[in-house]
C-alpha cells in the first residue's frame, strides 16, 4: 500500500511559500510540464543566505508536498549549507516517500541545485541569458492560471469523482489496467488499482494528474491514495 506520511500530508494540504517571489534573485528549474512535474523554485538570496524562497509545480500532492517543505526548510540556511541539500534530506523531510513518488524529492533537488548554480553565474553571463542584473529575475508562470471550480456539496463528491473516473478510464484501459473509487474521507480519495495499474507508474505520475483533475472538479485540495491490495481488491 502507498501511505503518507502526516508531515507530506499536511505540507499538501496546506502548502507553504507556493507561488511566485518578488525580488528573486535566482531561478532554477526541474522536471518538465510533459510529464506533469516541472518545478520551479525562487529564491531571494541576500547577504550569503536564503532569505525567502518560493515555488511552482505542476505535479501532484508528493511535489507539492515536497515543495512546500523544501521551501520552509532553506529560508535562514546559508548557501554553503543549501548546497548539501540532497533529494534524501527533502524525504526526510517529508517523513519518508514511497518508492513511486520518490522522484517528487528529486525534482525538487534538482530545482534548488540549478538556482544555487543560476546565482552562481558571473553578471555578465546572466545578463547575456537574459536576467536582469543587478534585480530580480523575471518569472513567468509555469502554465496560464484558471479560475477555481465552485465547491461541489458532499453529497454530490462520490458523482462527481465516478465521473472524472469513466473520463479518464480509457487511459486507465489502455495501460491494462483500471481505477476505482473506494470512499471519500475528508480530503482523501481512496481509489483501487485494477489489473497492470496495481503495479505500474500509475500509483506515482497517472494518481498525480487525477489526483489534479479531481480537485479541479470539487474545487478543494485531495489527496489520491490507493487502497491497500487484498488478493483482487473489489468495489
Amino acid at each position: 500500500m502507498l501511505d503518507y506520511s502526516s508531515t507530506l500530508t499536511d505540507h499538501f494540504l496546506n502548502p507553504r511559500n507556493r507561488g511566485t517571489l518578488d525580488q528573486a534573485n535566482a531561478l532554477g528549474e526541474a522536471g518538465s510540464v510533459r510529464t506533469g512535474d516541472a518545478f520551479r523554485l525562487m529564491l531571494r538570496i541576500e547577504r550569503g543566505a536564503i532569505a525567502a524562497a518560493c515555488y511552482q509545480t505542476t505535479g501532484g500532492g508528493p511535489e507539492v508536498a515536497a515543495g512546500s517543505a523544501l521551501t520552509e526548510a532553506l529560508i535562514g540556511k546559508t548557501l554553503a549549507e543549501a548546497r548539501t541539500v540532497t533529494a534524501d534530506y527533502v524525504e526526510t523531510l517529508l517523513g519518508g516517500l514511497p518508492d513511486e513518488d520518490r522522484s517528487a524529492a528529486r525534482v525538487a533537488a534538482a530545482a534548488l541545485a540549478a538556482a544555487l548554480a543560476d546565482h552562481a553565474q558571473p553578471p555578465a553571463f546572466r545578463a547575456a541569458q537574459g536576467v536582469r542584473v543587478p534585480g530580480p529575475v523575471a518569472i513567468q508562470p509555469l502554465r496560464p492560471s484558471a479560475p477555481s471550480a465552485p465547491a461541489i456539496a458532499p453529497q454530490d463528491e462520490t458523482a462527481a469523482v465516478e465521473a472524472v473516473l469513466a473520463e479518464m478510464r480509457p487511459r486507465f484501459l489502455a495501460d491494462g489496467g483500471d481505477v476505482e473509487l473506494v470512499d471519500i474521507a475528508g480530503p482523501r480519495v481512496r481509489v483501487a488499482l485494477k489489473g497492470a495499474c496495481a503495479g505500474c507508474q500509475i500509483a506515482g505520475l497517472t494518481l498525480g494528474g487525477l489526483q489534479q483533475r479531481i480537485a479541479d472538479v470539487l474545487g478543494r485540495a485531495v489527496l489520491v491514495v490507493p487502497a491497500p491490495a487484498r488478493g483482487g481488491i473489489g468495489r
